[in-house]
């Protein structure tokens, strides 16, 4: 089953493009959701009062579509293609990754 947060036609298109089957996006949704839940774990101190919910409602629908993807990728053995998805990522938004680590953009 998809992630109540994962856009359903976009993840649909992932689904088509790479293939998968019913136990790869499981695998891929199950990764994704650790991914998130890690991240509530070490949540920066303004974020501290946020329960987990109210935590991954702030993380944008197309962040949750990227790491779906990049899951997927991963799953499927296609690590070169994850890391550069990543890494594209990266450079559309690179303020994400320092802000996420507590640091000014």
């Amino acid at each position: 089953m998809l992630h109540k947060r994962l856009p359903l036609l976009t993840a649909a298109e992932i689904i088509t493009r790479l293939d998968l089957n019913s136990r790869q996006i499981r695998r891929a949704t199950a990764a994704m959701e650790q991914i998130v839940r890690r991240a509530w774990r070490y949540r920066s101190a303004p974020k501290k009062a946020l329960s987990y919910e109210e935590f991954a409602d702030t993380v944008p629908a197309c962040h949750w579509v990227l790491m779906f993807e990049v899951c997927a990728l991963i799953h499927l053995g296609r690590h070169a293609e994850a890391c550069a998805l990543t890494a594209a990522a990266r450079i559309v938004h690179p303020g994400r990754s320092d802000a996420a680590n507590g640091a000014p953009s």
